[in-house]
């Protein structure tokens, strides 16, 4: 015969810890984000130009602890909310040498920086975002306004080119 006092006390035991597995996982995403905020490694504070470019060269980005500052002769523009992309960016498997930092983390992220682009140590790569096709919706529109409003690849022709850091 079944005792369903004892049968009851294993189950619990089971959802207890069924909950608590949830509930660690569900943080996951939160711990990551933790583990990105801070500021920028030194190793990548500084000034960086077009890889073609002499360290003199007035289009560039400069990096700073919580600051990228995109300069393009007497034009420049500084970008804030600063975070390094946490582990969960990359594939599970990866084991190169990049880093990722996002521009205005909580906003609409103009501006990706990827370190150690292409797995070459001390080259970067900026990316602008694009402004997106379509109607949209409220957050689109507002996101392609400000996009927009930035123009930053017209104003700072540093999309997609390899960078190198200067002394």
């Amino acid at each position: 015969m079944l005792d369903f006092k004892r049968a009851a006390r294993p189950v619990a035991a089971v959802h207890a810890r069924g909950r608590l597995i949830l509930a660690l996982l569900l943080s996951l995403p939160q711990l990551a984000s933790a583990a990105a905020a801070g500021p920028v490694p030194r190793e990548h504070q500084g000034t960086w130009v077009p890889s073609a470019a002499a360290c003199e060269s007035t289009l560039r980005a400069q990096l700073s602890a919580d600051t990228l500052t995109l300069v393009n002769g007497k034009d420049s523009q500084p970008l804030r909310g600063i975070e390094m992309a946490g582990p969960g960016y990359f594939p599970p498997d990866y084991r190169g040498i990049m880093a990722v930092l996002i521009t205005e983390f909580d906003g609409h992220q103009p501006v990706t920086v990827t370190f150690n682009a292409d797995e070459k140590r001390g080259a970067a790569r900026l990316e602008f975002a694009p402004v997106q096709p379509g109607p949209g919706n409220p957050q689109l529109k507002a996101y392609n306004a400000h996009i927009s409003k930035l123009n930053l690849a017209k104003r700072f022709p540093l999309d997609k080119v390899m960078l190198k850091k200067c002394a």
